[in-house]
Parts: C-alpha cells; sequence; structure tokens
C-alpha cells in the first residue's frame, strides 16, 4: 500500500510540476506582450518628440495598416483584426492628441468617448448600408427556395440549345452569365445552377471538360448591378442613387468588357483545346436542377427581376417620362421587400399550402444573419478603423505630402486596385473591397481624385482577382463538379482576365 500510495503521489506532484511549468510559460507570454505594448507606446511618444506629429501619426498609421493587412493575409479572423487596429488607433489618438473630439456628444471622459464614437458607427452603418446587404442577400436566398432562380436559368439557357458552334456557345454563355448575375448575385450558386443545366448542353455539341469548367467558373468574373455588396457600399459611401450608379458608373464600362471576356474565352479555349490535343467525350446526363425547376411554372422566371423592374420604373432615369402621378420614389429596402410579398403571394396561392410557404421564408432570415455575420460585420469593423484613421489625422498629414496632379492620381488608384486584386487573389474572396472601400474613398478625397474613379476599379479588382484565385469557393466548387484541377481552369482564364483587367482600369480612369 505504501508503495502504491508513492508511485500516485509521485504522479500528482510530476502533474502538479507539469501544470505550474505550463502556467510560468503562459504568464510569460502573456507579461512579454503587455511588456511589448508598454515599449511600443514609449517609443511612439519618443517618436513624437523627436521627430514632431507628422511623423508620428504617419509611423503609428502605417504601423496599424500593415498588421491589419498582415493579420488578414495570415488568415486571422479579419473582422477582430480590422476591429483591433481601429480602437488602437483611436486609443493612440485619445492619447497623444485629447483636443481631438472622439464623438460628437462627449460623455466627458476621452476614453469613454473612444466607444460611444464605435456604437455610433455600428448603429449608423447597420440601419443603412448593412439593412440593405442583409435584405439582398435574404431574397436571393428565398428566390433560390422557392425555385424561382432554378426556372430563369432554365429559360435562359432554351435558346443557347439552337447554337452549334461550340466555342461560339463559350462565349455567349459566359455573357449569358453576367446578365443573369444582375439577379442571382452570389457566384457559387450560379456557377451550380448552371453546372447542372448548361453543362450537359454543352457537352452534348462537344465542348471539353475544362473549357467548360473555365467558362463557368469565370461567370461572374465581374461584380456589378444593385444587388452587388460592392455596388451598395460604393452607392451607400459617395450618396448617389443605386440604380443610378449601375447605369451612370458600371453600365458603359462591363458592357464592354462583358463582350471583349466572351470574345477572349471563343479564342483561348479553342487555343487551350488543340494545345492540348482534348478529345469530345460522350455528354453525361444531369437532371437535378431540370428536375427542381420542371414543376415550377414559367412566370416565377420573372420573380427574381421584379425587384430591378420596381427600381427602374420609381428611379430618377425616367421619373421625366412619366405622369405626375407615378413619379413615386423608393428605396433599395423597400423595394425589395415589396418584390418578397409579391412573391410570397404568388407561391402561397400556386402551393395551396401556407404551411410549406411560410416555411420557405424562413431561408430568407437564415440568409440575412449570414450576410450579417461575413459581409456586414467586417464593413462595421472597417468603419471603425476608418474613423481611427481619420481622428489621428493620417489621411490630411499623408495627401500634404502629394503633389496634386493628374499623373499622381493614377498611379493611386493603380496601386490600390492591384492591392486590392492581390488580396482577393489570397484570400479567395471579394470581400476585401469591403474590408478597405471606406479607408479607399476617404484616401481619394484627401487626394483630390473622385470617388468613383477610385472605387469602381477597386471594386472590379477584387471580383477579377477572386477569378485567379485557386482557393475561392466558385473555383473549387466547379473544379469539383467537373473533374478538372482548380490551376486547370486558372490557366485556361488568364489570358482573358487579364486582358480584362488592363481594360476596366483603362476605361474606368478615362471615363469616370
Amino acid at each position: 500500500m505504501s508503495h502504491d500510495f508513492m508511485v500516485m503521489r509521485l504522479y500528482h506532484l510530476s502533474n502538479e510540476t507539469t501544470q505550474v511549468a505550463l502556467m510560468q510559460k503562459v504568464i510569460g507570454k502573456q507579461a512579454r506582450i503587455v511588456l511589448f505594448i508598454i515599449l511600443g507606446f514609449i517609443a511612439l511618444g519618443a517618436l513624437k518628440l523627436a521627430f514632431g506629429t507628422q511623423a508620428f501619426v504617419l509611423t503609428a498609421s502605417f504601423l496599424v495598416i500593415v498588421l491589419v493587412s498582415m493579420g488578414i493575409a495570415k488568415k486571422y479572423y479579419a473582422q477582430a483584426v480590422i476591429l483591433t487596429g481601429g480602437i488602437s488607433l483611436l486609443i493612440i489618438t485619445a492619447l497623444f492628441f485629447p483636443d481631438v473630439d472622439m464623438t460628437k456628444a462627449s460623455s466627458g471622459s476621452t476614453f469613454l468617448d473612444i466607444f460611444i464614437e464605435i456604437k455610433s458607427v455600428f448603429s449608423d452603418s447597420i440601419a443603412r448600408l448593412g439593412l440593405i446587404i442583409m435584405v439582398i442577400a435574404g431574397f436571393s436566398r428565398y428566390m433560390n427556395d422557392i425555385g424561382a432562380s432554378a426556372k430563369l436559368v432554365e429559360l435562359c439557357i432554351k435558346p443557347l440549345k439552337r447554337i452549334n458552334a461550340k466555342y461560339i456557345l463559350l462565349g455567349v454563355c459566359y455573357i449569358l452569365m453576367q446578365v443573369l448575375a444582375l439577379f442571382i448575385s452570389s457566384p457559387s450558386g450560379l456557377a451550380l445552377l448552371m453546372l447542372t443545366t448548361l453543362f450537359p448542353v454543352l457537352r452534348s455539341i462537344g465542348c471539353s471538360r475544362a473549357a467548360v469548367a473555365s467558362v463557368i467558373a469565370s461567370g461572374i468574373c465581374i461584380d456589378y448591378g444593385p444587388s452587388a455588396t460592392g455596388s451598395v457600399l460604393i452607392s451607400e459611401i459617395t450618396g448617389y442613387d443605386l440604380f443610378s450608379f449601375f447605369v451612370d458608373k458600371q453600365i458603359p464600362i462591363v458592357a464592354i468588357l462583358f463582350i471583349v471576356i466572351g470574345i477572349s474565352h471563343m479564342i483561348m479555349q479553342a487555343y487551350w483545346d488543340k494545345k492540348e490535343g482534348v478529345n469530345d467525350e460522350q455528354p453525361e446526363e444531369n437532371e437535378k436542377t431540370a428536375e427542381i425547376a420542371s414543376h415550377i411554372p414559367g412566370y416565377y422566371a420573372l420573380l427574381p427581376v421584379v425587384p430591378m423592374i420596381i427600381l427602374f420604373t420609381f428611379s430618377s432615369l425616367i421619373e421625366e417620362h412619366l405622369p405626375s402621378f407615378l413619379q413615386l420614389k423608393i428605396d433599395v429596402v423597400s423595394a425589395i421587400i415589396l418584390s418578397f410579398f409579391i412573391a410570397f403571394l404568388i407561391d402561397s396561392i400556386r402551393s395551396l399550402d401556407l404551411k410549406k410557404s411560410t416555411e420557405k421564408v424562413m431561408g430568407l432570415f437564415d440568409q440575412m444573419g449570414q450576410s450579417f455575420i461575413t459581409v456586414v460585420s467586417i464593413l462595421l469593423c472597417a468603419q471603425v478603423l476608418v474613423a481611427g484613421i481619420i481622428k489621428i489625422g493620417f489621411i490630411d498629414i499623408l495627401f500634404s505630402f502629394i503633389p496634386n496632379e493628374d499623373h499622381y492620381a493614377t498611379m493611386m488608384i493603380i496601386l490600390f486596385s492591384l492591392l486590392i486584386f492581390f488580396g482577393s487573389v489570397i484570400m479567395g474572396t471579394a470581400t476585401v473591397f469591403n474590408a478597405f472601400a471606406p479607408l479607399s474613398a476617404e484616401v481619394a478625397q484627401g487626394a483630390g481624385i473622385s470617388v468613383f474613379k477610385m472605387l469602381v476599379p477597386l471594386h472590379f479588382s477584387a471580383s477579377l482577382g477572386r477569378s485567379f484565385s485557386p482557393i475561392s469557393g466558385v473555383i473549387i466548387a466547379v473544379s469539383g463538379f467537373i473533374g478538372v484541377t482548380p490551376f486547370e481552369i486558372i490557366k485556361r482564364n488568364c489570358v482573358q482576365l487579364t486582358i480584362a483587367y488592363i481594360l476596366m482600369m483603362t476605361l474606368s480612369i478615362s471615363i469616370l
């Protein structure tokens, strides 16, 4: 018994020693972090005393921006990294520039004012921009759940079956997908719908698997239109009507891009098929979407288009052509809620099953919550970072050094666009634009550049970068479905997308 007791005692002592060692290691690490933060503030204070306010502000701001960018690149949770960066800048401002007003209505404490300002940023953004994005996402999900999106795709591809020239058909399919992106804004969702409907059509006339995969994967390489998150964000930042922004600022550019990319697909897919000696394969049957949409009435295809019709009808573009009693105004959220109500009534009457119809609405609210987690939250945190950058005076100081000349403005637009482009390639998502759009807008205003000239190419750069990324959701989904590698898709698309990027930058800088 005494021997067993001694063994147990030694075992417990060993565990206690290990736990103490682990605690000491953790405490030591925490102490080093605290010491690093303290030394950092001391170094910043010394920098301010030695080199003055401007050097201090530029150094502190660049340091925070670089650390935030590194954190995002290393795939840390982006929202937390961006929010921490914003709060850090606000704290630095409060410590070193106590005379700066942190918020409109002060609490009497500069430290508390930091978090009151964050609350104000959150509440303003959620009430306006956040609500628009969530409602658009929810409506898109509802259209998918009732089968309206599938029916729209099914009807749109029917005329394509009459085209027998396979490479012409590939180019036309790309343009069709970009048009459908106006109503089905999810790249992966639209790609999967096209795979289950268009893939058999393209294979039946001899298109190679790799060619089909490349065209479908690039089908939304340009995010645009009133339903695109980036468009909503630009409209909100600039105060420009969303539908008017789409017509005035986006259509003149994307109309040219779509035609050029479509023609490039015809040429490059033929080139790669010839170079690789691809032989025609037997088509494979896949009736998944056909089964979903076969029992759905044709008029359901109009339901995803209803918000666009409402926004166009009551937009400033045709207001003067309407009689006075029809010269009405409606915002995006109201138009989408009205469209949802119309769709819900139609679906309820058609199905004669109110319980089943109401259950489909659950997807709308579920998607609204998901969009808050993935999209709106990063916009809120980005607004806090921008608030910190503005409060500390970074924008004003930075652009006091930059000459107000056109070629400097062009260089800045190209630089920011490349940063957004490569950020999207690395992360596999176009949400990089959402994180940096508010900051880019402030930079543009500080440099005397048109905000549209800055933000529109950045928005397009993000979606083009996503199409170059082997880890983007749409490329992974398409490559897995068809059985080709992501790098095969990127290889076949790199020429088209490079041409599109150069042309997009040229058009944006010259037109906007």
